[in-house]
């Protein structure tokens, strides 16, 4: 029979006025809107009665607000991971996307096309794979059966690539809405351990919250 070793929850920040705005903020360090800290607010009350043991933060204060909203619930140890920061757009951030994929657009298609190819000025997807690994890797060692880690959408990627051996390639392919939740879940069998995906993206605690 599958045991299940450890409940990992990936809980996506809450918006920013520049996802309202649709800029790139990458690591600009913003807070959570009205509408953000509304978001945060669904996802406490949905995840309210689970038994979370610890949590776990990008240092960015969009995503420690998501986490400090949630574990008002819980009053549990919140430990920040300097490795779960959000991808450094470098010249990119607070431009307006629409304009970055039209004035840029070679440049756009080989950054969404080639995860080796960083942003002018920032860094790489399989950059961000790299360090997100080694930041879950200690988290990983923290003993807590069920753990929330409240980052952003390219870490939570990453986390997924991590845990399922996926390629940066590949793990670009999961969307991660704002103030999203997922679950997976590390299995061990006869010797055996392995990652799955419980959930995805799950944003029905925000059907009251559009």
């Amino acid at each position: 029979m599958d045991i299940v070793e450890k409940r990992i929850l990936l809980a996506r920040h809450g918006m920013t006025a520049y996802n309202e705005a649709d800029l790139l903020q990458g690591r600009i360090d913003n807070p959570l809107s009205a509408r953000g800290r509304g978001e945060a607010r669904s996802l406490a009350a949905r995840l309210r009665d689970e038994p979370i043991d610890a949590f776990f933060s990008s240092p960015l204060q969009r995503a420690l607000e998501t986490a400090a909203i949630i574990n008002q619930f819980h009053h549990r140890e919140l430990t920040v991971v300097p490795e779960f920061s959000e991808i450094d757009l470098g010249e990119w951030e607070g431009q307006k996307y629409a304009r970055v994929r039209e004035s840029h657009s070679e440049v756009h298609r080989l950054w969404i096309s080639d995860p080796d190819f960083p942003v002018p000025g920032g860094e790489s997807f399989s950059a961000v794979c790299v360090r997100v690994r080694a930041g879950l890797e200690k988290t990983l060692r923290n003993g807590q059966r069920t753990i929330l880690i409240a980052g952003h959408a390219s870490v939570n990627r990453a986390i997924l690539a991590g845990l399922l051996d996926l390629t940066p390639a590949q793990a670009r392919f999961f969307r991660t809405g704002n103030a999203a939740l997922s679950q997976l879940l590390l299995l061990a069998n006869g010797g055996r351990r392995w990652a799955v995906v419980d959930f995805w993206n799950s944003t029905s605690h925000l059907e009251a919250n559009p």
